[in-house]
């Protein structure tokens, strides 16, 4: 009788080869993907939202002082956008009228090794924010921590600029939607927020990159 005992060894040895492929290849994925956690710090519950290109408006109710809200936006997240408003609707509705009322953090994750971030105010400013590399933190070009905070909303929001009123509640950057240059509107919001982007080409030190596979938090009231 013929012996099975070799090809009984060779299922064993391609079974485990392919295991052993499988396991690489979730590690080398891993390794690429990232993360951003939500982190509210401010007194009150908050909503905050998340899209990007490939996924549409997603909320989380955070509550004050400790919410948080883990994503996973793993090795490609193009186009990325993280913003929060007041109160607790959980409402991607509402969140996207908040949208065009609040200061944007901008996310473009695996772009050929690298990842970008900014803050934006471009169109406006509700909210204390704060983006914090970190894992790989120290990989990368500019690769750290951007904030911005402007205390009093309500007395900082002087003509050419607005008041938004709800849902945002925030300052309207009434030229930073339609310049290229900075105006009196948008130095204002440069002056208190000096790494942030304030118009539309505002690019020079404002935008800041990590290898692809760092993790980030975004933080409202840092």
């Amino acid at each position: 009788m013929a012996s099975h005992t070799g090809i009984g060894s060779r299922m064993i040895m391609s079974k485990s080869v392919t295991f052993m492929a499988t396991c690489l290849l979730v590690l080398l994925i891993s390794v690429d993907a990232s993360t951003i956690n939500i982190k509210n710090q401010c007194p009150q519950t908050i909503t905050a939202c998340s899209a990007s290109q490939s996924a549409s408006t997603a909320c989380y109710v955070l509550g004050g002082g400790s919410g948080s809200q883990l994503i996973d936006v793993g090795s490609n997240w193009p186009g990325g956008i993280v913003w929060g408003f007041p109160g607790s609707s959980g409402n991607p509705v509402d969140g996207n009228n908040a949208k065009p009322q609040a200061n944007l953090a901008e996310f473009t994750i695996g772009a050929s090794g690298q990842d970008y971030y900014d803050i934006s105010v471009v169109n406006a400013y509700n909210l204390p924010m704060q983006i914090d590399a970190i894992g790989r933190a120290g990989s990368g070009t500019n690769c750290g921590t951007i904030q911005c905070s402007i205390p009093n909303v309500t007395s900082f929001c002087q003509p050419p600029n607005t008041l938004t009123g709800g849902p945002g509640n925030g300052c309207y950057n009434h030229d930073g939607p339609n310049t290229g240059a900075p105006t009196q509107g948008t130095q204002a919001f440069k002056n208190v927020c000096p790494e942030t982007i304030t118009f539309t080409t505002d690019t020079t030190g404002t935008v800041y990159g990590c290898s692809t596979g760092t993790n980030y938090e975004v933080v409202f009231c840092y």
